[in-house]
């Protein structure tokens, strides 16, 4: 070897870091400068190790030694390559057992290199390549347990993952890729190493965790905007396998519902090729039912979709393939509803989107519609209901299909005949409205010489049907009735105007004059009339009856109700028949009871009433004389004209008994009495009320008011039955029966049924303390009220006992009584009402003040000394100056609520004790301030 190529390898070998860094034979070659005119065949792989066998000897630095070691195992790895790419027969001991053996002795001679990793990966590689891959695991074993920090770790798991899925160790290879995973150090092994682990668990019949392997690999590849275009041809592939992949085991795990259930939280971007992919799979097995419901689950979940259209209609490619008539039909009006031009779909997707729709939409509608129509035409002969009820159906679905063409493709040119045969299926179906506009359509729109005149007669028909179908429904004075008469009439018109050649235009231009009267086109019909009674002559019996009426319903609807009425009255004089004036004369009083409405619209009541009270003259036994009396007093009760108005509503309850408005009577009558302060006869009547009315609540609150009213007329037994009846037979309205408790002990009081008065005080408190969630202010006041009323009534019971000797058996009665008296005071207080808690504090400090009094007036035992009675009269006032000192100290408590901007009677009161017990302080005029009774 010459001595400059040793000293130029060295020199290669230095600057390439070999030193330091762990550098390929590839890589220091892709560095090295190339030698002009030498072939790259002369520099074999022989020469090469022989130059480094050469280097070895001459180097004495161990770093070195062991990267030319390493170098030399690399050479024999790349002539191995070299080899088995040109087809070279392999040597005895394979292409790489030179290699092999090269870093097997480097291994042993530096066992504790740090470089071992890369010499170990080297190695597992040429094991491999050998297909010894026990050998080849062996190798990658200990890089993993020994240099787990080495750079190229995610490599190992992959490779080592390769080699148990090769031998089918399943379960062991999906553990390497998931290793690789884990690492997640974006090299190029993870989204492979995803991929395989997918693999890894299909193989082992984890489909559901192999599908969600797979997915994480489409997340990576599919691009955001969802689609397969701008791939790479390694990226498409790898997207297709792993759809494919996919494919397979959603068909073994559940299909579509299994797909459903996998994106039940949110849906990826690439969910319709899985659907699709899935759908595909199933189609090539001729599972037709299966390959339709993949993609009608993405139809049902996804509906909004851009590609929802375009997975519907391979959903009925499917139906058609499997030959399953009975689903395209109904999948074909769902792709209509769904995407045509009324779904929500068509509003919201823009113009290229609903481009694609269209050529489905066209063949659909067009091939729907005539279904439809030749199956209501084949049920329509049936002899069954049933089926002649579904061709009914049919047609009308034809019909709609019809139109929705039209209206889909307006400029094509099968518009014409699809806008008339539209209206043929409306009319064989029955709706009349529909056909009547698409006849009139061809008629006087598209004009079509085929059909146009045809199609306006047809449009006549129609509308005599629809009118028959009307007046059924509606009755033949219905608004709608007379509407489409109206319509029907113009059509005439038109349709005589337009074919005036045609033979059937004088027979329809005849129907359409002898129609005008009838049609209520009232400003022309009463210029008609008119003309007939202003003739010279007169007029016969019929024509004048007819006449007038017309003149009468015309002036009626124009709102000339004053020349309606006198009309009408001039229509009696031509007609014989009593039971025809009958009728005349009920329409008079309509017309009159209008007047009466139209009067009080413009607030002139008592004209008002005037028109209603006029009908008992002209119809008194109508059935609006009833009605238009009823109003009359209720609008009298307005303008408390109550003689009046009760005079009226007797009138109607002693001429009208049976009368539907005869119920209500009481209560307008008992309104009217206690407005005009004729408080027993309207108690009387709420008592009616409360026997007969027949709603609950109006009978239970007469009886309150029948109450009330024998209250204010001092009808005390009356009162307090009716309100004990109440009392008894009702739980609600609380506030009423709270009331109606206040009122009985409030009347009782005032018999001075004191045992009676004071149960219905412990109603009241009662009542109020287990009122819950309904409890109100006023219930809360009344318990106070009450709790005070008992403690006045203990107030009285104290004040009725007088000190007699001996004081130790009359004094415990009275302290017995005060005390009753002051706790009903302190629970009256309790409720916080300022007009109780005032008037229980200054009663409590005026009993302290009264037994105060009383006790040091107490009467003196006979018989004692001088002495004696004034050791008695100090012993009465140390018991009597506390109660004193109370009385002070609770009226001073009251009194000072007034410096809060509090003041009320019982303040005022205890100002005034307070003056008489210190008048310097307290005996000064004040400013009296306003204040309220409480709550009523």
């Amino acid at each position: 070897m010459h001595r400059k190529v040793v000293i130029a390898l060295v020199a290669t070998l230095s600057g390439c870091g070999l030193l330091n860094q762990d550098k390929t034979i590839g890589q220091l070659a892709s560095h090295s400068v190339p030698t002009e005119d030498v072939p790259v065949p002369v520099l074999l792989h022989d020469d090469i190790r022989n130059e480094y066998k050469a280097l070895l000897k001459l180097v004495e630095d161990k770093t070195l030694q062991k990267a030319i070691e390493r170098r030399i195992a690399d050479v024999y790895m790349m002539e191995g390559d070299f080899k088995q790419s040109q087809g070279v027969s392999a040597p005895e001991n394979g292409y790489y057992g030179n290699a092999i053996e090269s870093y097997e002795n480097v291994l042993r001679k530096y066992p504790e290199d740090p470089k071992n990793a890369t010499v170990l990966y080297q190695l597992a590689k040429a094991y491999e390549l050998e297909q010894k891959d026990e050998l080849a695991l062996g190798a990658l074993e200990k890089i993993i347990h020994q240099y787990p920090a080495y750079p190229q770790i995610s490599e190992v798991y992959f490779r080592k993952g390769d080699i148990h899925f090769r031998h089918q160790d399943y379960d062991l290879a999906e553990s390497a890729y998931k290793a690789v995973v884990d690492i997640g150090d974006d090299s190029n092994f993870t989204n492979n190493a995803i991929y395989l682990m997918g693999w890894s668990r299909y193989k082992q019949s984890n489909y559901e965790g192999g599908l969600a392997a797979f997915n994480q690999v489409l997340d990576t590849v599919i691009p955001a905007h969802g689609k397969m275009e701008g791939l790479s041809k390694v990226d498409q592939a790898l997207a297709d396998d792993t759809l494919r992949i996919m494919s397979l085991s959603l068909s073994y795990a559940g299909g579509a519902a299994k797909l459903k259930s996998m994106f039940a939280g949110s849906k990826p971007r690439y969910a319709w090729m899985l659907y699709s992919s899935l759908g595909n799979l199933y189609l090539k097995k001729e599972r037709f039912e299966d390959s339709a419901q993949a993609y009608r689950v993405f139809v049902e979940e996804d509906p909004t979709s851009d590609l929802a259209p375009q997975m519907h209609s391979k959903m009925i490619r499917a139906y058609i393939d499997g030959d399953f008539p009975q689903q395209v039909i109904p999948e074909k009006e769902r792709y209509v509803a769904s995407y045509g031009i009324h779904s929500q779909f068509w509003k919201e997707k823009s113009a290229d989107v609903k481009s694609q729709v269209l050529p489905n939409l066209k063949t659909y509608l067009d091939e729907l519609a005539r279904h439809y129509h030749a199956t209501g035409q084949k049920d329509l002969k049936a002899e069954k209901k049933e089926a002649r009820s579904q061709s009914l159906i049919a047609f009308n679905k034809a019909s709609r299909l019809y139109d929705e063409f039209v209206q889909t493709f307006p400029k094509d040119p099968k518009v014409p005949e699809m806008v008339f045969m539209g209206g043929e299926a409306a009319f064989d179906g029955g709706n009349y409205e529909l056909a009547i506009k698409l006849y009139e359509r061809t008629a006087y729109q598209l004009k079509h010489p085929e059909w146009g005149a045809n199609a306006g007669y047809a449009a006549i028909i129609a509308y005599q049907k629809h009118t028959q179908n009307i007046q059924k429904q509606k009755g033949k004075d219905s608004p709608a009735l007379k509407q489409w008469q109206q319509d029907s009439v113009d059509s005439k018109l038109r349709f005589a105007n337009q074919y005036r050649t045609d033979k059937r235009a004088s027979t329809v231009m005849a129907s359409a004059a002898e129609e005008l009267i009838a049609l209520k086109q009232y400003t022309k019909a009463l210029e008609a009339a008119q003309e007939i009674v202003s003739r010279k002559g007169q007029i016969d019996q019929k024509l004048g009856e007819t006449a007038y009426g017309v003149i009468a319903l015309s002036t009626y609807e124009l709102g000339d109700l004053g020349a309606a009425e006198q009309a009408y009255r001039t229509q009696l004089g031509y007609i014989q028949s009593s039971e025809e004036q009958s009728k005349v004369k009920d329409k008079i009083a309509t017309v009159i009871y209008k007047q009466g409405e139209a009067a009080i619209a413009q607030n002139q009541i008592e004209q008002g009433v005037k028109h209603f009270l006029r009908i008992r003259e002209i119809a008194p036994d109508s059935e609006i004389r009833v009605v238009a009396q009823y109003d009359a007093a209720t609008h009298l009760l307005a303008l408390e004209q109550y003689s009046l108005a009760i005079t009226n509503l007797k009138q109607i309850q002693s001429l009208f008994p049976g009368h539907s408005l005869a119920r209500t009577l009481p209560r307008k009558l008992a309104y009217a009495y206690e407005q005009n302060e004729q408080l027993d006869l309207a108690a009387q009547e709420y008592l009616k009320i409360y026997h007969n009315d027949n709603d609950a609540d109006i009978r239970r609150d007469a009886l309150f008011s029948a109450a009330e009213l024998n209250k204010q007329a001092n009808n005390i037994e009356l009162a307090i039955d009716q309100y004990k009846r109440w009392a008894h037979e009702y739980e609600q309205p609380f506030d009423t029966r709270m009331e109606a408790r206040y009122n009985l002990a409030e009347l009782y009081e005032r018999k001075s049924d004191m045992n009676r008065h004071l149960y219905w005080l412990r109603r009241i408190i009662d009542g109020d303390k287990e009122a819950g969630n309904m409890r109100t202010d006023r219930s809360r006041y009344l318990g106070a009220w009450a709790n005070a009323k008992y403690g006045d009534y203990w107030t009285w019971e104290f004040n009725n006992i007088r000190l007699r000797l001996p004081l130790e058996k009359h004094l415990p009665r009275k302290n017995e009584k005060l005390k009753n008296a002051q706790k009903r005071y302190e629970l009256a207080a309790e409720y916080g009402v300022l007009e109780i808690t005032t008037k229980s504090s200054y009663s409590i400090a005026e009993l302290y003040r009264q037994f105060s009094k009383e006790l040091m007036n107490a009467p003196k035992p006979k018989g004692l000394t001088p002495m004696e009675i004034g050791q008695y009269e100090m012993l009465l006032e140390e018991q009597a100056i506390p109660f004193e000192d109370l009385a002070i100290d609770i009226h001073r408590s009251n009194v000072e609520r007034s410096w809060n901007g509090e003041f009320n009677e019982w303040i005022q009161k205890s100002f005034e004790a307070m003056a008489r017990i210190d008048p310097i302080r307290f005996g000064k005029q004040e400013i009296k301030v306003a204040y309220e009774q409480g709550i009523r």
